[in-house]
């Protein structure tokens, strides 16, 4: 199965469709979507499609097949991983919608594309050298954008920043355009509020949800366990394996894995400490892992039984995920 898939070919594209099909046979229509918080904007979007599940479905899944596409060319256009294949794509949407509710458009997946645009101005960052342009300015937009869309996007910001120390500089007056442009997205949308005379409905995008001081077990399901577990020991086995095997990677990659990692650290924290959105947030694990995910079943090197055998528990894993309310 993994040989096919690596190999490339029409047989691969066949397969890849297929396994698709066949993580997604489960789904079924949610009848009540669990406690999440919305953003002002993402309330508005959600209240227009909430009587129309089937176009939300169908948007959602675009939106994700979009994902899945901008993250396999942001993979093959910087060479962030050795040979191109269909891994990136196949295992990015079979993460992103492990769960049914995933499958709507959800504040987590506005939230991961813009991640995706945010790894992309930095990467293209790291090319450009001593003229930068306006990759601040569009860093601080996205960022500022993602925020309208998804609460959660606050927690990445010092994260963000400190990928652009990593990468460029630490140079002030870069770091305060990309948090001046986030603050003028605010300032616009302010502004547009209180035209329409919603300012009151703007004040809330300023309340965020607390994070439990432990972990609280309580609202975690079987479902969750089946699929947290396993993209965890997916996410160290494929780490581990991109660390100290011989794989044969880019510069850029080695230096930018600190910002993947960095991003699956947030993202583990709001899954495990923030009760509400647990749904949608298992979601933002997806870009750091499919990237290592991806880079170890490429490798033609190893043992293809264990990959093989880890696939299929993945598989399985998704399928259950799903059946398991």
């Amino acid at each position: 199965m993994v040989q096919i898939i690596r190999n490339g070919g029409i047989g691969a594209i066949f397969l890849g469709l297929f396994l698709l099909l066949i993580t997604r046979l489960s789904f079924n229509i949610v009848p009540d979507f669990p406690q999440v918080t919305f953003t002002p904007l993402f309330r508005d979007l959600h209240n227009s499609l909430q009587h129309n599940r089937i176009l939300n479905v169908t948007l959602g899944l675009s939106f994700i097949v979009l994902q899945a596409s901008l993250f396999s060319f942001i993979l093959n256009y910087h060479h962030l991983t050795k040979e191109r294949s269909l891994f990136p794509f196949i295992l990015y949407v079979m993460f992103a919608c492990v769960y049914s509710e995933q499958f709507y458009l959800n504040p987590a997946s506005f939230l991961n594309f813009f991640l995706l645009l945010i790894i992309e101005r930095l990467l293209r960052l790291q090319d450009i050298g001593k003229d930068p342009g306006t990759l601040f300015l569009d860093i601080g937009t996205i960022v500022g954008i993602s925020m309208l869309f998804s609460k959660e996007a606050v927690f990445y910001i010092p994260f963000i920043i400190i990928g652009v120390i990593i990468i460029y500089t630490s140079n002030i007056s870069n770091l305060l355009i990309i948090l001046l442009s986030s603050i003028m997205v605010f300032v616009i949308s302010g502004g547009i509020y209180f035209m329409m005379g919603k300012f009151r409905d703007f004040e809330t995008f300023f309340t965020f949800n607390s994070f439990e001081l432990g972990i609280n077990f309580s609202h975690w399901q079987e479902r969750f366990y089946i699929v947290f577990f396993t993209f965890f020991a997916l996410s160290v086995i494929s780490y581990l394996y991109y660390l100290f095997s011989n794989v044969q990677i880019s510069n850029k990659s080695k230096r930018f894995t600190a910002i993947f990692i960095l991003f699956w650290f947030v993202s583990l924290t709001l899954v495990v400490f923030q009760k509400l959105n647990l749904w949608f947030n298992t979601a933002l694990m997806v870009i750091p892992m499919a990237l290592f995910a991806s880079i170890f079943f490429q490798d033609k090197k190893g043992n293809d039984w264990f990959k093989n055998l880890l696939f299929f528990i993945i598989l399985v894993a998704i399928v259950s995920a799903q059946l398991n309310y």
